[in-house]
């Protein structure tokens, strides 16, 4: 309600505490003196009355302060432009004063504002028509927002408006902090923050934010901060300002920052980094830094991202020496905490950006150190930098056992293996390997001969823990070929004439680890190709890098040759392909026979398995993956033989839902195929079947393909009824037995159809002759109670005819409600008597008013919408 939501439980619960005078007269001049005070419409909380003018007058306790506004609750009439009833707020004393906002209806407006001078005037007006249940404001003396501030050696506080409980909104404070000694510089850390921010991390309703100096030009800008940040910041001369914005709508208890004053040379520093950049300065930018520092920087990653990474750019440096010599003055840069004795030494720079471009650097980590040292010679600028988080991968360190970190492929096959393999790998190994062709025309193809790596989960997805991941091209930082874990066995090839491999372990289950050979070609790749079968053995093919997910932008073709006279099963398992109803963005595909001699057989995606008989002895095996989802695959088995779909099957039915599927389903059925399935349910029980899917060739009378149900165990019993096309019937035997037959020619195919059938109690099993009696005896009940209603009929009858029509007026009053029966229904009359009907007047906006919106406002200057 106006917008105020959590301000509301906020304001409510910790204003209570300040035991917050109360009034509702109409006409008042107050002076605020510490507590709150509470100003409702008169009557509150019951609806105001009509034709009332009432002013408010208030006044801060001294010139310094201002009056702060929170609206508790509000819901007066609505109309255009507020011209009924209306709450209006002036920015001074008198009416007279500039206009603040004047509201109405009960929707969104701002829940808190304050005033810009030491009074404000509120005046709340009614008409003589519509009264709704008022208003309640909360006034408070506030600290004026903004300012000038002096920083000492000792820490001070600055805080928001309104600070522990909430800010208000439309802030524009500004506050300039100038260290008491012009030679010193002033810090400032946030100690507490809870301010409004977006939803995707980024400070854009209410923030604070920090300038360099005394000015809020750009180039001065340090940072900004919003939800519970708590960064730091640093002027790099005397003075720093700080400014506080907030918008139209929710509001939060707001900030305490501190700040000091620091001697130039006390320029250690910590800075959290959050989603938005932080700017570091040296010492007296971008003037002149002096002799003999050494100031040590640290910075963190607190963005709470996956990959914790620092980017530092070098925005403006001018520090003596000519880069990459840096003798004299120099900022040096390590990954790490400098002095923990793990740090790394990531690049170190010196002389003048402009002339030679400098960095971007990386942390490869949460933590960055910085060392800026000077001597006692020539002084320049100083530095600029930005720091911001980075969503460039981290580089782990190479582990010591992964043997040569680069290789060179040749024509002959070679072999890479993780360490400790056939035995096992080690917990926390990193390994990489860029495997480079011997010439840039040339490409590297691996294929992973073993691979045994901890998943976690059963069907691979997710390598969550242990993994291998190759890159096309000589480092991490190129485009990612593949990852996988488990058993994954892949078999792929770089673009370009380099590939790198990284073996990662965390400290999870070990396993064997992987082995791979590695080969040059200048042959293109391509998953699929020919594959002979046999009668005797099942011949497999997968999904490329099954179980692992299978990798993007991937079209594979397998031709599948059994030997003649033959035809071919093949059985799909373990299915896991994206899943559209149309199977439109991944799939599996089979054609019965060459592909560019015969049509699709069908697609498949989604979960379910599938089996497939073919006609020929030979059918073609596609598998398309598009650029987004990724999933483990499949498998499929190859068998040659002479495989017949004609047969018929014996199936119990149960309580739960079991299914019947055509031959080859969810692909196309066989030409000339002839099935039967005989359904035998439980004692007392008949059968049920439901057609959940029918897509058959359609033909008059179904001769063509159709299936038929049939009341009994086999096609002789009578028939219950025959479809095809895309029909689907519900079909009950009368028995416990049902028989169905499935019968296509030598024409058209199509997909098929799934049907579900189960038991269903029998109600006609029950025992006859124990019900005799109650038949009997209901047959007799229905009897008397016809004759009962005839009697009764009658006598109203012939009392109706002792009465004349013009001795009982009828009434009907138009919009009166019907009595409502306990089953929802009105109840009906035998007649309705004509009535006549007369329209009000024609509405129209003279009579009524213009259309009325259910809540507004009007500002003397137009609010920024966050929406």
């Amino acid at each position: 309600m106006l917008g105020i939501y959590k301000t509301i439980a906020v304001v409510l619960g910790t204003l209570s505490s300040l035991h917050a005078a109360s009034t509702d007269r109409c006409f008042e001049e107050i002076t605020l003196a510490g507590d709150a005070v509470n100003i409702t419409s008169p009557g509150y909380p019951k609806p105001y009355g009509a034709n009332l003018t009432c002013g408010w007058k208030i006044h801060t306790s001294t010139p310094d302060r201002r009056v702060g506004i929170h609206i508790a609750y509000f819901s007066l009439e609505s109309s255009t432009n507020c011209k009924y009833d209306n709450l209006s707020f002036y920015d001074g004393p008198e009416r007279s004063n500039v206009s603040m906002f004047k509201f109405c209806g009960n929707g969104s407006t701002p829940s808190s504002f304050l005033s810009s001078r030491d009074s404000m005037y509120i005046e709340f007006i009614s008409d003589s028509a519509v009264n709704a249940a008022g208003f309640r404001i909360i006034v408070m003396d506030v600290e004026e927002c903004g300012g000038t501030l002096t920083a000492t050696s000792q820490p001070q506080h600055l805080t928001s408006p309104g600070y522990p409980y909430t800010y208000f909104n439309n802030l524009r404070c500004t506050w300039i902090i100038t260290a008491e000694n012009e030679t010193d510089t002033v810090g400032l850390k946030i100690l507490r923050s809870d301010i409004e921010k977006a939803s995707i991390n980024m400070c854009v309703y209410d923030f604070l934010r920090v300038f360099n100096g005394n000015t809020t030009e750009a180039h001065q800008y340090l940072g900004t901060s919003c939800s519970n940040q708590i960064p730091r910041y640093q002027s790099s001369k005397n003075s720093l300002v700080v400014q506080f914005i907030t918008d139209t709508r929710t509001t939060e208890s707001g900030f305490m920052l501190q700040y000091t004053a620091r001697k130039v040379g006390d320029c250690n520093n910590t800075y959290p980094v959050y989603s938005t950049p932080v700017t570091i300065l040296s010492p007296g930018y971008p003037d002149s830094y002096e002799s003999n520092l050494e100031c040590f920087i640290t910075l963190a990653d607190v963005s709470r991202q996956d990959q914790q990474n620092l980017k530092l750019d070098i925005v403006d440096s001018d520090l003596d020496g000519a880069y990459p010599h840096c003798e004299n003055d120099s900022v040096t840069l390590y990954q790490g905490r400098r002095g923990s004795g793990i740090e790394r030494s990531i690049g170190k720079f010196c002389g003048d950006s402009s002339t030679t471009p400098l960095g971007p650097y990386y942390s490869n980590g949460m933590i960055m150190s910085m060392v800026f040292k000077t001597n006692g010679d020539k002084s320049g600028r100083g530095f600029r930098i930005r720091a911001s988080h980075s969503i460039r991968k981290v580089v782990p360190p190479q582990s010591i056992n992964c043997g040569a970190l680069f290789l060179n492929a040749t024509t002959h096959r070679q072999f890479l293996q993780s360490p400790g393999y056939p035995v096992g790998y080690q917990s926390k190994e990193d390994c990489r390997w860029t495997i480079t062709a011997s010439t840039p025309n040339m490409m590297v193809r691996i294929e992973v001969v073993d691979s045994d790596i901890y998943s976690g989960y059963s069907n691979y997805e997710h390598c969550r823990y242990d993994h291998v991941t190759a890159y096309d091209g000589p480092s991490i930082f190129n485009d990612t070929l593949l990852s996988w874990c488990g058993p994954s066995r892949p078999t792929f090839q770089s673009t370009g004439s380099a590939v790198t491999i990284h073996f990662h372990t965390d400290m999870s289950s070990v396993k064997r680890g992987i082995k791979l050979a590695y080969f040059e070609t200048n042959e293109p790749y391509h998953c699929g190709g020919t594959v002979n079968i046999t009668t005797t053995d099942y011949t497999t093919i997968t999904s490329p890098n099954y179980p692992g997910p299978y990798p993007n932008h991937q079209e594979c073709s397998w031709t599948i040759h059994a030997p003649a006279n033959t035809n071919i099963e093949a059985k799909v398992r373990n299915m896991g392909i994206e899943s559209t109803s149309q199977c439109t963005f991944d799939f599996l595909e089979i054609y019965d026979g060459a592909q560019s001699s015969s049509s699709s057989a069908g697609r498949l995606c989604g979960d379910d398995d599938a089996n497939y008989i073919s006609s020929g002895h030979i059918i073609t095996v596609r598998f398309h993956s598009d650029s987004s989802t990724r999933n483990k695959g499949y498998q499929m088995q190859l068998k040659a033989g002479r495989f017949s779909v004609s047969a018929t099957e014996e199936f119990s039915a149960s309580y739960s839902n079991q299914y019947i599927y055509s031959p080859n389903y969810p692909f196309n059925y066989p030409s000339n195929a002839e099935v039967g399935w005989k359904i035998t349910a439980d004692e007392d029980y008949i059968v049920k079947v439901s057609v959940i899917e029918s897509r058959l060739e359609a033909s008059f009378g179904c001769t063509s393909d159709y299936v038929e149900a049939f009341n009994g165990p086999d096609s002789n019993a009578p028939s219950l009824g025959r479809w095809c096309g895309k029909s689907e019937p519900i079909k009950r035997s009368s028995g416990s037995v049902m028989f169905l037959k499935f019968k296509s020619d030598s024409s058209d195919v199509d997909r098929g159809f799934k049907i579900q059938y189960t038991n269903e109690y029998s109600y006609h099993s029950l025992d006859l002759e124990s019900d005799v009696g109650a038949i009997v005896g209901g047959t007799l009940g229905g009897v008397f109670s016809l004759i009962l209603i005839s009697v009764i009929v009658i006598i109203i009858y012939k009392h109706g005819q002792r009465t004349t029509a013009t001795n009982i007026p009828v009434q009907y009053t138009v919009g009166q409600v019907p009595v409502i029966n306990q089953f929802g229904q009105a109840q009906i009359t035998t007649a309705m008597p004509p009535t006549s009907f007369t329209a009000p007047p024609t509405y129209t906006a003279a009579v009524q008013g213009a259309t009325m919106p259910s809540s507004g406002y009007t500002n003397a200057e137009a609010l920024p919408n966050k929406y």
